[in-house]
């Protein structure tokens, strides 16, 4: 009994041990993880405020929004103005503010995650099948300009769908939803 009892014991320890170790690894210290960031963020203001100047009057019409987060510069681009409800084939008159944010792109070394949203409606037609579809589709329609229109290296692009699973607002109104209907362009931190 009593070698079973040191044997249980001589486990405990072991796996303290490992677990403090690990611990101690998995977690930086949030000083550390703010002077880790605060480069990136810096490295991202200029380009911000070129796209921000750049797409003032989309900005102004409430066709985008651009905002400088931890994770990069998110550009949104709303539904209506850059699709047609339940499509994913972009606006011709949106292609111009398309153009504009590529320039910035193209001057920077980051990847860029293309993001797409849906609001919480459900979607179902010949072209697709449910809201994460479209979402999907709308991220790739936009990946597909950039790459070939203007020129963005594919081997820098990614896309995510999300469906309804983030809003930026509610779903019981018709603004809340155009809000929710969206793709995000994201231009991501470098942090090599």
């Amino acid at each position: 009994m009593i070698s079973w009892a040191d044997l249980l014991t001589l486990l405990f320890a072991s796996m303290a041990v490992l677990y403090a170790s690990a611990a101690r690894n998995k977690f930086t210290p949030p000083a550390q993880i703010q002077a880790a960031v605060a480069p990136a963020i810096n490295q991202l203001t200029s380009p911000y405020e070129r796209l921000t100047q750049s797409l003032s009057d989309e900005i102004a019409a409430g066709q985008l929004k651009i905002s400088l987060t931890v994770q990069g510069i998110v550009v949104s681009l709303k539904d209506p103005s850059y699709f047609a409800s339940g499509s994913d084939d972009i606006q011709p008159e949106a292609l111009e503010s398309i153009a504009k944010i590529a320039a910035v792109i193209r001057e920077l070394p980051n990847p860029v995650r293309l993001e797409g949203h849906s609001d919480s409606i459900p979607i179902h037609n010949q072209k697709f099948r449910d809201n994460w579809s479209l979402s999907a589709a709308r991220s790739a329609a936009v990946l597909a300009v950039l790459e070939s229109r203007y020129q963005v290296s594919s081997q820098r692009l990614a896309i995510a769908a999300y469906a309804d699973n983030q809003p930026v607002s509610e779903n019981e109104s018709a603004e809340g939803r155009a809000q929710n209907r969206r793709v995000d362009i994201v231009i991501l931190r470098d942090l090599r």
